[in-house]
């Protein structure tokens, strides 16, 4: 708990530039989640925090390597990086096979800058898909109501 109060803090605080973008996929669908900063000259060792609902690990960027030791199950799998956009500046990660519980606001967090920018990804449901069904019926079908 005291992890999770500490990086709340230091989150809120040290944000400076913050930039929010909506996006809209379909349940099942791979999504980019784009974060970039080409403003300020990065560091060799770079570290970048991924987070959904301020709270849960997506992704996160320890001295220029991905670590998954406090990523959350529900993300296990289902996160890439480009690690070979880094040095560009690009933080951008895709998330898979997306579900309605993925509905919400995401967080890339760039405490060397400090920069932070806010996505807010909405999953929307398949559509129900009428299908029409042709049964043949060797006779006419009856169909008998009883009123109570």
């Amino acid at each position: 708990c005291f992890d999770r109060c500490w990086f709340s803090c230091v989150f809120l605080l040290l944000i400076d530039k913050v930039s929010l973008q909506e996006i809209e996929a379909g349940v099942g669908d791979t999504v980019i989640l784009p974060c970039s900063n080409s403003d300020e000259p990065l560091q060799y060792k770079l570290t970048v925090f991924w987070r959904f609902r301020y709270n849960s690990t997506v992704y996160d960027i320890i001295d220029s390597r991905a670590s998954f030791d406090k990523q959350d199950a529900s993300f296990r799998g289902r996160v890439e990086s480009f690690p070979a956009e880094w040095t560009k500046g690009n933080f951008s990660i895709a998330l898979s096979n997306v579900t309605r519980a993925d509905t919400g606001m995401y967080s890339c967090f760039i405490p060397a800058v400090p920069a932070n920018t806010e996505l807010i990804l909405t999953v929307k449901g398949v559509q129900d898909q009428l299908k029409t069904v042709s049964l043949k019926w060797p006779t006419d079908p009856k169909l008998y109501c009883t009123l109570l």
